[in-house]
């Protein structure tokens, strides 16, 4: 008895594994930012105004994928990244109600939490792959300016916080390298509506070592471009090179 359900388990385990596969990322994700953003006032440049600077941070996606006729496919993700900055201000500018003088030293920062939950088919499964489906993006992000005149030595500061759940339109597609261990693949996402615009996208190489276990690396792109969001407009590029372990099971 203890035999045959001994058995029963290992067989149900198998026959799971190959009824349910999918990926897990997590990679790191160099970013440097460009553009303008404004918020009750002029619009201002996020390097030379903002003083915001190249960063460092991390990213995690998951798939999971299954034979089901109709039922679609799920991914979820994870992405956080931040900005800061500090420096003379230059010609001066608002922020909101704020007015930071050109005798003023400003420390700035940005904090995104991005949630990506997307539905999606497989249209294509052999030496090359393709997916397309829906996604559901939700910004969650805050900018925070403050800044201490050099005379007066008084202390004034602007906090806005944004939230926004996106819709987008989503497709990847990856092509193996017949007879090696070697793929590559695209990845993205874009929506414009409204005077929004926001897109993300990854490119890159891969290599498959054992077991489903790889490395890739390639460029992540990020567009947020929002049209007064709560008194905030930003048309702001975060873009740069990735790496990440995978896990292709």
């Amino acid at each position: 008895m203890k035999k045959l359900l001994a058995l029963t388990t290992l067989w149900t385990t198998l026959s799971m594994a190959d009824f349910v596969g999918g990926e897990v990322n997590l990679g790191f994700y160099t970013h440097a930012p460009s553009g303008s953003a404004s918020y009750e006032g002029e619009t201002i440049d996020v390097e030379d105004d903002l003083k915001w600077e190249q960063e460092n941070d991390i990213f995690f996606k998951a798939y999971l994928e299954h034979p089901l006729p109709l039922i679609p496919n799920i991914k979820v993700g994870y992405t956080n990244f931040s900005h800061s900055g500090s420096g003379a201000v230059g010609s001066g500018f608002s922020w909101g109600d704020v007015n930071f003088l050109s005798s003023s030293d400003i420390k700035s920062q940005l904090e995104i939490a991005m949630y990506d939950l997307t539905l999606y088919y497989e249209i294509l499964d052999n030496w090359l792959n393709a997916d397309i489906g829906v996604n559901i993006k939700y910004l969650d992000g805050n900018i925070d300016v403050k800044g201490e005149n050099r005379i007066t030595h008084t202390v004034e500061s602007e906090s806005t916080d944004f939230a926004l759940p996106i819709p987008m339109a989503y497709a990847k597609f990856r092509l193996d390298v017949p007879t090696t261990d070697i793929s590559f693949q695209a990845e993205g996402n874009y929506i414009t509506f409204d005077g929004h615009t926001l897109y993300d996208f990854e490119a890159g190489i891969r290599y498959t070592y054992m077991l489903g276990l790889g490395i890739e690396a390639g460029y992540k792109g990020l567009k947020i471009e929002i049209d007064d969001l709560d008194n905030l407009t930003m048309d702001t590029d975060f873009s740069g090179v990735y790496g990440k372990l995978v896990w292709d099971f």
